[in-house]
């Protein structure tokens, strides 16, 4: 990137274009942002504007062409996924990581940390985790991050794209006092209210310009407007309406993500009291800010949670297609993808290939132009898709979608938007989760959901009892039976209770060792688990484990679960015993209670044995009193305190955080696998084994992603590995 040039331009680009093996995204494109600008760089999915806003931030190189940048200029980028740009586990030191690389004084670091949270409202949660933020939380959070290292142009990648109504509006308004102050503001995005809020548009269609003026001008020009955002959607015409059979129903359904919560305290339960059903043939609409319950409503209605209370009926267990579409990619090539779920329904032969062929067509995916197409090679909207597909071609009667067009352009919006009504007029029952008003208008009916309640439902409808023996719940057709959870939910409890954990933000109250400090909880720790492996005999090894079950206790550990624990553990230990008796040689002229060939049991052994199991004991207590009562944050400022090697303690930074972000990506790979049927229906352990290889594939694709964005995001708040 040269630095030269007319200055008032602060960014001029000249004769640039770039590709990805042999398709071109970029094709000999020119123009230049003045200073202090608001530029919207606007374009369908694929257009070219992500790798535009890469190459000018550096994270690429120029191929052909070249970008200038005026001398001493420092440039900011956010991401459209804001959980991928924090490094830190704690608020205050997350924003404080790019001051901190910058070199500057602690008060200097301190103070821009208070200006950039006081910036974007969020300075009363300086102390909180960060994985304990709401979504849009973590988008200014974000934001906040990259406002520290004091950029002169920010650069914002569709940033608000995931992001509620009233969220992006908070953004926006941040936006605007930046660009007052003189900042210079570029927001790449395909949403028509982020570019209401800048002075100038360029349009890029197929890596090449096909527009460059002011937002007046551009939003004058329906032709224009059309490129990027579609057909607007029809509204429902909403009134009475006709007889319509019940297929689906939430009855007083309550839920809590609170371990600790009672089921009979309405304060605990984050899904309070909700009650709904839905109908054959009727597209429906669930809205509410980030937050509010609707994804999780929709896992309780899948069978993905249990609820705490309440129940869910319905006549078949419905398919879920989940927000994060990177989670449904098992297979190499599209086509094997949309085909994964059928295939474990039984589905076989024609009748399979046809499904994939409807699937993929309906999707937006032709199976002719998409089906040997390799599945991360696509974009980030066509993935989508190919996950929307994989969930049609199951062809379940009930199909819940959360946020099926989130990052989709205005024109594959739409698309999508059809798709769904076609699904409805198919007879499907058919529900979705969005944050765009005209998308839910586009519904038959909205239902509105804030804090766990429902605040609004616009439905009206003529349903006729029609009582059918066996059956809980009739309306006008067969008999609604009880949900049953799938029975493989138990492995994303442990995942998210373990994240939780290492993050803290599952936490009501402080234990009594976390009120010492960090430091001082490290050593205690260090000393108490050193002690614990030391000892070889017996009285000793006792003692430890005395001590260490003290030390859970005042980890807030209850007494009654570290007995039970000591209980689950022992057969583990008694087997390892077993080889720790065949194998140890026995003293010379000792007793021998039994021989049998190599088996030989003598007193050195069986003490051996025993002192091994309280070994083990105690620093199996110890290291969990020391995780629970520590989570990483205050590790890593502990060992700060201890250590002067901070690109360690940078590493291991990364590394607390990295864990909690792959666990979380797991999930949704696990819940997508659950819901295609990749789980829970075989038998034997080798066909277990088989069942769980298409997790791993997507989580090494999601591992090595993660950890590129992650990678770009520290350079983008001025990290020097030198």
């Amino acid at each position: 990137m040269s630095e030269n040039g007319n200055f008032s331009q602060i960014i001029s680009v000249k004769n640039l274009s770039y590709s990805f093996e042999k398709n071109k995204a970029l094709d000999n494109i020119s123009f230049s942002i003045e200073e202090g600008s608001y530029t919207a760089i606007v374009g369908v999915n694929g257009s070219g504007k992500s790798t535009l806003c890469r190459l000018i931030s550096g994270l690429l190189e120029s191929q052909v062409g070249q970008i200038v940048l005026a001398p001493n200029k420092r440039i900011g980028l956010i991401f459209q996924s804001p959980k991928d740009q924090i490094v830190s586990g704690k608020v205050f030191r997350d924003t404080a990581f790019g001051p901190q690389n910058l070199k500057l004084a602690e008060h200097e670091v301190e103070l821009r940390t208070i200006e950039s949270l006081s910036v974007v409202e969020l300075l009363d949660k300086a102390e909180s985790p960060s994985n304990a933020l709401s979504l849009g939380q973590t988008q200014k959070l974000a934001l906040a991050g990259m406002l520290a290292t004091t950029p002169d142009i920010l650069i914002l990648d569709e940033a608000t794209a995931m992001l509620d109504p009233s969220s992006r509006q908070a953004v926006y308004e941040v936006l605007r006092g930046l660009n007052r102050r003189g900042n210079t503001i570029i927001h790449i995005t395909h949403d028509l209210d982020a570019v209401k809020e800048t002075k100038n548009v360029i349009g890029l269609e197929n890596g090449r310009i096909f527009f460059e003026g002011s937002t007046n001008e551009f939003l004058s020009g329906p032709s224009l407007v059309t490129k990027i955002k579609g057909e607007p959607l029809e509204k429902c015409k909403r009134g009475e309406g006709a007889l319509a059979q019940k297929t689906f129903s939430f009855e007083n359904i309550c839920f809590s993500y609170n371990e600790g919560g009672k089921d009979s305290d309405v304060k605990e339960h984050f899904i309070n009291n909700v009650s709904f059903s839905l109908y054959k043939g009727k597209l429906t609409a669930l809205t509410g800010s980030s937050g509010a319950g609707k994804s999780t409503l929709l896992e309780l209605g899948a069978g993905l949670l249990k609820p705490a209370g309440g129940k869910v009926l319905c006549n078949c267990k419905p398919a879920l297609a989940l927000q994060n579409c990177s989670a449904a990619l098992f297979e190499a090539f599209a086509a094997d993808d949309v085909a994964f779920g059928p295939r474990n329904d039984g589905v076989k032969g024609k009748v399979l290939v046809e499904r994939v062929h409807n699937a993929m067509d309906k999707a937006g995916l032709p199976f002719n132009e998409y089906g040997e197409r390799q599945s991360v090679g696509l974009s980030g909207g066509e993935q989508r898709r190919l996950a929307i597909a994989g969930i049609l071609a199951m062809d379940r009667d009930v199909v819940f979608f959360d946020e099926p067009t989130a990052g989709l352009d205005g024109i594959s919006r739409v698309h999508v938007m059809n798709m769904l009504r076609s699904l409805a007029n198919e007879g499907k029952t058919v529900l979705f989760t969005t944050h765009h008003q005209d998308e839910a208008d586009f519904a038959d009916r909205e239902i509105k959901i804030e804090e766990g309640r429902i605040v609004e439902d616009s439905f009206a409808a003529t349903v006729v009892p029609e009582p059918v023996e066996g059956g809980e719940v009739v309306d006008g057709g067969e008999a609604l039976s009880p949900l049953t959870p799938y029975e493989s939910t138990s492995l994303l409890k442990g995942l998210k209770a373990f994240s939780k954990g290492m993050s803290g933000s599952g936490w009501k109250t402080k234990c009594r060792l976390e009120k010492l400090p960090s430091f001082l909880r490290i050593l205690i720790f260090l000393t108490i688990f050193v002690l614990s492996l030391v000892f070889k005999t017996t009285i000793p090894c006792a003692c430890m484990v005395l001590v260490n079950i003290i030390y859970c206790l005042f980890a807030n550990f209850n007494f009654s679960k570290i007995v039970k624990s000591i209980f689950k553990i022992l057969p583990f230990l008694c087997f390892f015993a077993i080889f720790q008796i065949v194998f140890r040689p026995a003293l010379p002229d000792e007793v021998r209670y039994t021989t049998w060939k190599f088996f030989m049991i003598t007193p050195s052994k069986l003490w051996f044995c025993l002192n091994s199991i309280l070994r083990t004991y105690a620093s199996l207590l110890c290291v969990c009193a020391f995780f629970v009562s520590t989570p990483e944050y205050d590790l890593i400022d502990g060992l700060k305190k201890l250590l002067p090697f901070k690109s360690l303690i940078l590493i291991l930074e990364l590394i607390f955080r990295f864990i909690p972000l792959l666990i979380d990506e797991a999930c949704d790979i696990i819940k997508t696998q659950i819901i295609r049927g990749g789980l829970g229906k075989v038998k034997g352990k080798l066909a277990r084994i088989k069942s769980v290889v298409p997790l791993i594939v997507p989580l090494i694709i999601r591992t090595v992603k993660r950890s590129e964005i992650l990678a770009e995001a520290i350079v983008m708040r001025c990290f020097d590995a030198k």
